[in-house]
């Protein structure tokens, strides 16, 4: 018996080679191809579970607050890349929508000036969040919702408990119209594209997917993880408040709980477009894709039931079901054509068993 026949005399058998990945399988190891895929399917079903909820009104309806979420779900996703998560975009929302409403008057700052401070201030915020994450090493579930507290005081020591109204110009802008598409719409697009450009085409980009996803590493080769971190969250703040001041225009007369209604889509948008919660890379197309699902899905509900049980119920359910997948498949190419040949590959004895047997 020659030296190379020895391994096939004691197993009995070859390993099997490794087989090419399929086109397909690197299609869905991205995790904005998976969100398209699951925008496509509720889009396809919902006309034939409720007619009314792909009407030209009823899109004109959910598009606008659709791109909203997806604006604070991009800031949601930088703070996710570094590992954070971010619990005070209702605060700096709301805080944002009141600002321009109570002092956009011409007899108090003027428009412009109210959306700068509207955007600036809760900015800040997020700016000393960042600050006492990075430096001090605090949670960051504990640090945001202790700004969220404090952009919440704010709101009502400013208010008097009283939100105001914004001006026409601000109210009609948010409604209009830009080649027929909402111009928040328009607004999110810009917002989503600028962001996927820096992010995968500049080099500070890359440098902070690198710092998300390892920043000891990143720290080895000389980069300053703080900064990024800081800038994840002054950031994150700034786009929460910029939808604050546009959701202010879309409801003319906003609460002084508008921003609640934001905090879980905006988390959810991020984790249906396949931005895994440990940091590193992500997709922010991926999360405007889940944005839109969000939007599709909770007018689908509202179409189909009116109770308000029923509608977070399933709601619930889909979106839980919507995570676990992308969660499932966010690995590599690798594990999803495991999943695939699981059944295919037959089962061989391992030289442990052969021995024992």
């Amino acid at each position: 018996m020659t030296v190379e026949s020895a391994p096939k005399a004691q197993t009995g058998h070859e390993r099997p080679g490794i087989k090419p990945v399929s086109l397909w399988a690197r299609v869905a190891s991205w995790p904005a191809a998976r969100a398209l895929l699951a925008v496509v399917v509720l889009f396809a079903i919902s006309p034939l579970i409720a007619p009314g909820s792909v009407s030209a009104t009823a899109m004109s309806s959910m598009l606008p607050f659709a791109a909203l979420t997806a604006v604070v779900a991009v800031g949601q996703t930088l703070v996710i890349q570094q590992g954070g998560l971010d619990l005070s975009v209702p605060g700096a929302i709301t805080l944002g929508a009141l600002i321009v409403a109570k002092f956009g008057g011409p007899d108090q700052l003027g428009l412009g000036a109210a959306i700068v401070v509207a955007i600036l201030v809760p900015a800040a915020f997020g700016l000393v969040s960042g600050l006492v994450i990075a430096f001090f090493g605090l949670p960051p579930l504990v640090v945001t919702i202790a700004s969220n507290a404090l952009m919440v005081g704010t709101v009502q020591a400013v208010s008097g408990g009283y939100g105001g109204q914004v001006v026409a110009s601000l109210a009609g802008f948010s409604i209009s119209r830009w080649l027929g598409i909402p111009v928040l719409v328009v607004i999110a697009t810009i917002v989503v594209l600028v962001v996927h450009v820096v992010l995968k085409a500049l080099r500070a980009g890359r440098r902070f997917e690198l710092v998300g996803a390892n920043p000891r590493a990143a720290s080895i080769i000389g980069l300053r993880t703080n900064g990024y971190v800081v800038a994840a969250y002054t950031l994150s703040a700034l786009l929460a408040a910029a939808c604050g001041v546009l959701l202010a225009g879309l409801l003319r007369s906003p609460t002084l709980t508008a921003g609640d209604a934001y905090l879980l889509p905006s988390i959810a948008a991020v984790v249906l477009g396949g931005t895994a919660l440990t940091g590193g890379k992500g997709s922010v197309i991926g999360t405007a894709l889940g944005a839109l699902f969000l939007g599709q899905l909770g007018q689908l509900v509202q179409t189909f039931t009116q109770t308000t049980a029923a509608q977070n119920i399933i709601q619930a359910v889909i979106i839980a079901v919507g995570i676990v997948v992308q969660l499932k498949l966010g690995g590599n190419t690798s594990r999803l054509k495991a999943m695939v040949h699981r059944r295919k590959t037959p089962a061989h004895p391992t030289a442990l068993n052969e021995e024992s047997s």
